[in-house]
């Protein structure tokens, strides 16, 4: 048994109440002189006499020793007495609850396992003694400190009823750097005050467990506990979506969808497609097999578990010739609907459109009249210099899809896509050196970028190049000897492909590399051009995983655009003098539309697809890379609170002081 407040209240309140009530009982009545008919009655008032006495023994009286059992009672429920749990907990209380996708599963009783994870740490704040502190950290892909370390209940309180869910993947990292960062060694303040000394941090994590990271987790000080939340494991989930055009016949749409059974059981799940929320078609895959039995999924690592039978591919193909929202949607119910639905934006079908600058380059313009592109045309450096804007601008960007500059520098570059052969890009933190470089050696590439795709460098002979320089945020596609030859930079709603080597040498008498003579050149122009152009001629617009920010383009003279939410809720968001508006706040899966006014610009799909999330069996083997850990299945240590029987005992007590009032008044 202990006080949750100090020992000096129920005393401090027992001493201001019952000597006051006792002084009552001493206190003289104040009679009026009567007449009266007979003495008989003096021996009677005698007596009353002496009880108004102060000076003489207090008498038996059931009034007043069940009044002072009132006192006695109220007085200890306002100390809180509390029966002790198993253990305790340390001074500094370090609150993180998990926020991520796999906290919406639901364990029944309309309960997910978020709103279980706040109960468990309401219990904890309940708990908590006056010499207690605790703070409310809150995580998901990424952490918030909620509250900050403070011995206000309600306020923890409400920092914990704060708490939404999200779609996130969950990563604990973060959230573990900030705690430690707000916990305090003993001897120092906390918080905003200054006067507190704490000692080391109890931090309490209340997850599934499914945190990717936790083995690479290093707990500096204090203890980390693990709360486990949840139990069911059955889930069938969209891991995987592909939506793309034909790039020959751009009205022609594929979808391509991957699902995964993370359940103990064998499942069969329909896959529909919606085109703008009709339904167009529906696929039966194959019956998948369970990814496990019940026991060892709490167990398993899904990283080592081969994906072959509790997995299929679903493929759609139709003929779309407008912008549409495309919607897959798995049939039947599990614990975790999350990832039964996926959403994909589609641009409208129109062929890829390219400008070519150049002062004369005919192995540049026989390729671009190769390929199948629905327009192309070729200007020299003074034409793209001095035409007018509306020659190459178009709402606020550049009417062409790619533009190629073949040895031509330059700083005219609206918003849009650009290639530079032996060129760069002017007020871009780019540098090109004045002389070529000979004798080099082209030393690796990256062969998984899809611009350098099924292209085999090793036969391709280049003479000289230029020096490169680049900002820290470009990404190198081909190194040599001396550096960086091939790059993407990409700033805000430009795409730059840097080349240091041209077609012709300086001179522009001789060619400067044998790849025209090969399918490379045509095979890393049909990719760069298909990568930079995008969604805006081949397919879908850019995936968005739930906690990232997407950006869209406005129109023009437009200050604000309203974000309609998955939710049903609006945003406001501003939009930047380049004419981009940004969004971060996508916490959760759905479309977003956005009142750009710019066709093709409205909406944003975002979703989970995220395989860690989807595998909802709560995880049992937990384990970090350093540091003390412990786990459990709920708090099984909460203090069991006595206050309420003695506010019960209370009221008892009260009824019978009125009764026995009532019954000597009339008696």
């Amino acid at each position: 048994m202990n006080l949750l407040a100090p020992w000096y209240v129920p005393l401090l309140a027992m001493g201001l109440t019952a000597g006051p009530l006792i002084l009552l009982y001493f206190l003289k009545l104040k009679r009026r002189e009567v007449p009266i008919s007979s003495t008989l009655l003096w021996q009677q008032a005698m007596q009353d006499l002496q009880v108004n006495s102060p000076f003489q023994k207090l008498r038996n009286n059931l009034l007043l020793i069940l009044q002072l059992l009132i006192l006695l009672a109220a007085a200890l429920a306002i100390a809180e007495p509390m029966r002790k749990g198993h253990r305790g907990v340390d001074e500094a209380i370090v609150l993180l609850i998990d926020q991520s996708g796999s906290m919406a599963t639901d364990e029944g009783g309309g309960r997910t396992r978020l709103s279980i994870a706040k109960q468990e740490a309401r219990k904890v704040i309940d708990d908590m003694s006056t010499a207690q502190r605790a703070m409310v950290i809150a995580f998901s892909d990424r952490a918030r400190v909620l509250s900050s370390f403070t011995d206000d209940k309600e306020t923890l309180r409400q920092a914990i009823d704060a708490i939404e869910q999200t779609d996130a993947s969950g990563r604990l990292g973060e959230a573990m750097e900030l705690a430690e960062a707000h916990s305090t060694p003993l001897g120092e303040g906390i918080g905003t005050d200054p006067g507190i000394e704490i000692a080391e941090s109890h931090y309490m994590v209340f997850t599934d467990g499914r945190l990717p990271d936790s083995s690479d987790l290093v707990v500096q000080r204090g203890v980390l506990e693990i709360v486990r939340i949840g139990r069911a494991s059955d889930n069938v989930g969209i891991v995987e979506l592909d939506v793309r055009r034909a790039y020959e016949k751009p009205e022609q749409l594929s979808v391509l969808a991957r699902v995964r059974n993370f359940g103990p059981a064998p499942a069969n799940r329909d896959v529909s497609l919606l085109v703008d929320g009709e339904l167009k078609s529906v696929r039966t895959p194959a019956a998948l097999a369970p990814l496990g039995p019940a026991d060892k999924l709490k167990e398993m690592d899904l990283s080592g578990v081969p994906p072959e039978g509790n997995e299929a591919t679903v493929a759609f193909d139709l003929i779309l010739g407008t912008a549409a929202r495309i919607e897959l949607r798995l049939s039947g119910q599990d614990a975790f609907p999350t990832d039964d639905r996926a959403h994909a934006i589609v641009a409208p079908p129109r062929p890829i459109t390219v400008l070519l600058v150049t002062p004369g380059n005919r192995y540049l313009r026989h390729l671009l009249s190769a390929l199948p592109l629905g327009h192309y045309d070729v200007w020299t450096p003074k034409e793209y210099e001095d035409n007018p804007d509306d020659k190459l601008v178009e709402d606020g960007r550049c009417r062409y899809d790619v533009v190629i500059l073949d040895g031509h520098s330059t700083d005219r570059l609206a918003p849009g896509n650009y290639i530079f052969f032996a060129a760069i890009p002017g007020n871009q933190g780019v540098q090109l050196g004045s002389e070529p470089l000979k004798e080099e050696a082209l030393l690796d590439w990256d062969e998984t970028h899809p611009i350098l795709r099924h292209i085999s460098l090793e036969a391709m002979t280049v003479f000289s190049w230029f020096d490169l320089e680049l900002p820290a945020q470009a990404a190198t596609l081909i190194e040599a000897t001396n550096g960086p030859i091939l790059a993407l930079l990409i700033r805000g709603r430009n795409q730059y492909l840097i080349c240091a080597f041209g077609i012709f040498d300086q001179d522009r008498t001789h060619l400067n590399t044998d790849w025209v003579f090969s399918e490379g050149l045509p095979v890393f122009m049909y990719n760069a051009l298909r990568y930079l152009a995008g969604s805006s001629t081949t397919g879908r617009h850019p995936p968005v995983a739930p906690g990232e920010a997407f950006t869209v383009a406005a129109g023009p003279n437009t200050q604000s655009v309203t974000v309609r939410r998955p939710d049903g809720g609006t945003e406001t968001a501003a939009v930047r003098s380049s004419g981009l508006v940004t969004y971060g706040r996508t916490d959760r899966a759905g479309v977003y539309t956005v009142s750009t006014g710019i066709p093709g610009q409205d909406a944003r799909a975002v979703n989970l697809l995220d395989e860690g999330e989807s595998f909802i069996a709560p995880n049992e083997v937990f384990r970090i890379a350093t540091g003390q850990a412990k786990a459990t299945q709920g708090l099984d240590r909460v203090n069991r609170p006595f206050w309420p029987y003695l506010l019960a005992v209370l009221g008892v007590i009260l009824f019978i002081e009125w009764f026995v009032y009532n019954r000597r008044v009339f008696v």
